[in-house]
Protein backbone atom coordinates (compact mmCIF):
# COMPACT_ATOMS: atom_id res chain seq x y z
CA UNK A 1 0.00 0.00 0.00
CA UNK A 2 1.44 2.94 -1.07
CA UNK A 3 1.25 6.55 0.61
CA UNK A 4 -1.77 9.03 0.80
CA UNK A 5 -0.93 12.79 1.38
CA UNK A 6 -3.68 15.46 1.14
CA UNK A 7 -1.44 18.61 -0.21
CA UNK A 8 -2.82 21.64 -1.46
CA UNK A 9 -5.91 20.54 -2.52
CA UNK A 10 -4.89 17.78 -4.32
CA UNK A 11 -5.35 14.10 -2.33
CA UNK A 12 -2.28 12.04 -3.72
CA UNK A 13 -3.26 8.33 -3.59
CA UNK A 14 -0.36 6.65 -4.24
CA UNK A 15 -1.02 3.37 -5.36
CA UNK A 16 -2.21 1.13 -8.32
CA UNK A 17 -5.78 2.06 -9.17
CA UNK A 18 -8.13 -1.05 -8.31
CA UNK A 19 -11.09 -1.94 -10.07
CA UNK A 20 -13.75 0.61 -8.34
CA UNK A 21 -10.72 3.13 -9.22
CA UNK A 22 -10.87 1.87 -13.15
CA UNK A 23 -14.42 2.32 -13.64
CA UNK A 24 -14.37 5.69 -11.95
CA UNK A 25 -11.14 6.65 -13.98
CA UNK A 26 -13.05 5.88 -17.49
CA UNK A 27 -16.51 7.39 -16.59
CA UNK A 28 -14.24 10.52 -15.40
CA UNK A 29 -12.72 10.51 -18.94
CA UNK A 30 -16.02 10.80 -20.69
CA UNK A 31 -17.63 13.46 -18.42
CA UNK A 32 -14.63 15.36 -18.50
CA UNK A 33 -14.34 15.25 -22.43
CA UNK A 34 -18.16 16.15 -22.89
CA UNK A 35 -17.48 18.72 -20.28
CA UNK A 36 -20.05 17.69 -17.12
CA UNK A 37 -19.23 18.64 -14.31
CA UNK A 38 -19.43 16.03 -11.68
CA UNK A 39 -18.03 14.97 -8.22
CA UNK A 40 -17.48 11.32 -6.84
CA UNK A 41 -18.82 11.04 -3.13
CA UNK A 42 -19.73 8.97 0.22
CA UNK A 43 -18.04 5.53 0.37
CA UNK A 44 -16.09 5.88 -2.28
CA UNK A 45 -13.99 8.60 -0.92
CA UNK A 46 -12.90 6.54 1.95
CA UNK A 47 -12.17 3.44 0.26
CA UNK A 48 -10.33 5.49 -2.41
CA UNK A 49 -8.07 6.39 0.98
CA UNK A 50 -7.24 3.25 1.70
CA UNK A 51 -10.27 1.98 3.64
CA UNK A 52 -10.37 -1.35 3.24
CA UNK A 53 -14.29 -3.02 2.64
CA UNK A 54 -16.15 -4.26 0.24
CA UNK A 55 -18.82 -2.08 -1.67
CA UNK A 56 -20.60 -2.35 -5.03
CA UNK A 57 -21.10 0.79 -5.73
CA UNK A 58 -19.47 4.63 -6.47
CA UNK A 59 -21.86 7.55 -5.84
CA UNK A 60 -20.97 10.38 -8.36
CA UNK A 61 -22.97 13.54 -8.66
CA UNK A 62 -23.45 15.06 -11.96
CA UNK A 63 -24.22 19.04 -12.92
CA UNK A 64 -27.56 19.54 -14.39
CA UNK A 65 -26.89 19.55 -17.94
CA UNK A 66 -29.21 19.55 -21.00
CA UNK A 67 -31.06 16.55 -22.86
CA UNK A 68 -28.63 17.27 -25.75
CA UNK A 69 -25.66 16.91 -23.49
CA UNK A 70 -27.21 14.08 -22.28
CA UNK A 71 -27.74 12.16 -25.25
CA UNK A 72 -24.26 12.43 -26.01
CA UNK A 73 -23.34 11.39 -22.88
CA UNK A 74 -25.61 8.00 -23.30
CA UNK A 75 -24.09 7.66 -27.01
CA UNK A 76 -20.09 7.80 -25.27
CA UNK A 77 -21.22 5.61 -22.65
CA UNK A 78 -22.75 3.14 -24.89
CA UNK A 79 -19.75 3.30 -27.06
CA UNK A 80 -17.31 3.27 -23.91
CA UNK A 81 -18.89 -0.82 -22.70
CA UNK A 82 -21.02 0.61 -20.49
CA UNK A 83 -24.19 -0.65 -19.77
CA UNK A 84 -27.41 -0.04 -17.41
CA UNK A 85 -30.68 -1.04 -16.55
CA UNK A 86 -32.39 1.69 -18.64
CA UNK A 87 -29.96 1.15 -21.34
CA UNK A 88 -29.66 2.59 -23.88
CA UNK A 89 -30.27 4.83 -21.21
CA UNK A 90 -33.19 7.01 -23.71
CA UNK A 91 -34.74 8.12 -19.86
CA UNK A 92 -31.42 8.79 -18.69
CA UNK A 93 -31.88 12.75 -17.85
CA UNK A 94 -35.53 11.47 -16.21
CA UNK A 95 -33.13 8.97 -14.43
CA UNK A 96 -30.81 11.42 -13.58
CA UNK A 97 -33.44 12.79 -10.85
CA UNK A 98 -33.27 10.04 -9.01
CA UNK A 99 -30.18 7.72 -9.76
CA UNK A 100 -29.32 5.48 -12.36
CA UNK A 101 -26.18 2.69 -12.06
CA UNK A 102 -24.06 1.94 -15.35
CA UNK A 103 -21.61 -0.81 -15.49
CA UNK A 104 -19.14 -2.70 -17.65
CA UNK A 105 -21.16 -4.05 -20.09
CA UNK A 106 -23.16 -6.96 -19.05
CA UNK A 107 -21.53 -6.57 -15.11
CA UNK A 108 -23.88 -5.97 -12.27
CA UNK A 109 -20.85 -4.55 -9.85
CA UNK A 110 -19.15 -2.85 -9.42
CA UNK A 111 -21.25 -0.05 -11.01
CA UNK A 112 -21.68 4.01 -10.68
CA UNK A 113 -25.07 5.29 -8.88
CA UNK A 114 -25.20 8.49 -11.24
CA UNK A 115 -27.96 11.42 -10.30
CA UNK A 116 -28.24 14.84 -11.06
CA UNK A 117 -27.21 17.37 -7.58
CA UNK A 118 -30.05 17.70 -5.92
CA UNK A 119 -29.35 19.54 -2.71
CA UNK A 120 -27.20 22.67 -1.28
CA UNK A 121 -25.09 19.54 0.07
CA UNK A 122 -24.86 18.03 -3.43
CA UNK A 123 -24.02 21.52 -4.76
CA UNK A 124 -21.31 22.02 -1.72
CA UNK A 125 -19.75 18.39 -2.69
CA UNK A 126 -19.38 19.79 -6.47
CA UNK A 127 -18.40 23.59 -5.95
CA UNK A 128 -15.55 22.75 -2.97
CA UNK A 129 -14.24 18.99 -4.86
CA UNK A 130 -10.70 18.31 -4.48
CA UNK A 131 -8.52 16.48 -7.38
CA UNK A 132 -7.55 13.22 -6.26
CA UNK A 133 -4.71 11.62 -7.94
CA UNK A 134 -4.24 7.66 -8.89
CA UNK A 135 -2.66 5.64 -11.18
CA UNK A 136 -1.67 9.28 -12.89
CA UNK A 137 -5.36 9.63 -13.38
CA UNK A 138 -6.97 12.65 -11.67
CA UNK A 139 -10.61 12.28 -9.84
CA UNK A 140 -13.02 14.59 -8.50
CA UNK A 141 -14.17 14.23 -4.82
CA UNK A 142 -15.98 15.83 -2.41
CA UNK A 143 -14.50 17.89 0.05
CA UNK A 144 -13.12 16.00 3.20
CA UNK A 145 -15.53 17.52 6.09
CA UNK A 146 -18.49 17.52 4.09
CA UNK A 147 -17.75 14.02 3.46
CA UNK A 148 -17.31 13.11 7.24
CA UNK A 149 -20.36 14.94 7.94
CA UNK A 150 -22.69 13.61 5.56
CA UNK A 151 -21.67 10.25 6.21
CA UNK A 152 -22.36 10.75 10.08
CA UNK A 153 -25.66 11.39 8.35
CA UNK A 154 -26.02 8.54 6.42
CA UNK A 155 -25.74 6.84 10.35
CA UNK A 156 -25.20 3.02 9.54
CA UNK A 157 -22.44 1.58 11.40
CA UNK A 158 -19.96 0.87 7.58
CA UNK A 159 -20.89 5.14 7.21
CA UNK A 160 -19.35 5.58 10.55
CA UNK A 161 -16.78 3.81 10.05
CA UNK A 162 -15.93 5.51 6.93
CA UNK A 163 -16.20 9.20 8.66
CA UNK A 164 -14.12 7.73 11.26
CA UNK A 165 -11.08 6.21 8.94
CA UNK A 166 -11.53 9.61 6.89
CA UNK A 167 -11.37 11.38 10.13
CA UNK A 168 -8.29 9.82 11.77
CA UNK A 169 -6.65 9.69 8.65
CA UNK A 170 -6.64 13.57 7.88
CA UNK A 171 -7.54 15.15 11.24
CA UNK A 172 -4.21 17.49 10.64
CA UNK A 173 -5.71 19.08 7.42
CA UNK A 174 -8.97 19.40 7.91
CA UNK A 175 -10.93 22.47 8.39
CA UNK A 176 -12.64 21.96 11.73
CA UNK A 177 -14.40 25.31 11.12
CA UNK A 178 -16.00 23.83 8.43
CA UNK A 179 -16.35 20.28 9.42
CA UNK A 180 -17.75 21.27 13.03
CA UNK A 181 -20.35 24.21 10.66
CA UNK A 182 -21.49 20.42 8.56
CA UNK A 183 -21.52 18.46 11.75
CA UNK A 184 -24.13 21.39 12.98
CA UNK A 185 -26.16 21.92 9.79
CA UNK A 186 -26.47 18.35 9.34
CA UNK A 187 -27.50 17.56 12.93
CA UNK A 188 -25.14 14.74 13.60
CA UNK A 189 -23.16 16.44 16.66
CA UNK A 190 -23.85 13.22 18.28
CA UNK A 191 -22.51 11.16 16.26
CA UNK A 192 -19.69 13.61 15.75
CA UNK A 193 -18.80 13.50 19.34
CA UNK A 194 -18.98 9.38 19.25
CA UNK A 195 -16.38 9.95 16.36
CA UNK A 196 -14.08 12.49 18.02
CA UNK A 197 -14.13 10.10 21.15
CA UNK A 198 -13.38 6.84 19.17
Amino acid sequence: MGGIDLVDGTLHVDRPPNALDELAIRFTAILDDLGIDHVYVSGYVAILTGRSRATEDIDVLLERVDDETIDRLVLRLDEGGFWGPAMPLDRMAELLEDAVWVADDEELVPHLDVKFVDDRFDRASLRNRLTATVGGATLPVGPLELQIADTLKMGSQTDFEDALHLFDLFEESLSMVDLEAWVETLGVEDAYDRLTRA
